[in-house]
């Protein structure tokens, strides 16, 4: 009923929308910008698990597992270095688990 009354409210004053909408960019944009730059601009790095694993079947006796979790922004570059260099062959990757890690 009170939603009912509200609406009815501001549909018959046109004053009312008039000071809604300048309350969105005096109040609502400007605290929407200081929210998002205290929140969305942090990083947090990724913990690391690195871990030697026997694959079934497979043609190593062992092979390396890199694990990247807890880490925000949510895009990630994970590659394996040998002498300097980055390796691109013997290589292979998952998608992200189904928590996001």
């Amino acid at each position: 009923a009170l939603g009912v009354y509200n609406a009815e409210r501001f549909n018959k004053d046109p004053n009312i929308l008039q000071q809604e909408r300048a309350q969105v960019e005096r109040y609502c944009k400007h605290n929407a910008e200081l929210r998002q730059s205290a929140i969305a601009d942090k990083t947090v790095p990724p913990k690391v698990k690195l871990s030697s694993v026997k694959p079934a079947g497979g043609r190593h006796p062992a092979v390396l597992m890199c694990s990247a979790y807890r880490f925000y922004p949510h895009g990630i570059k994970v590659s394996w270095m040998r002498n300097g260099e980055v390796v691109k062959t013997d290589v292979t990757s998952t998608e992200e688990m189904p928590n996001g890690d």
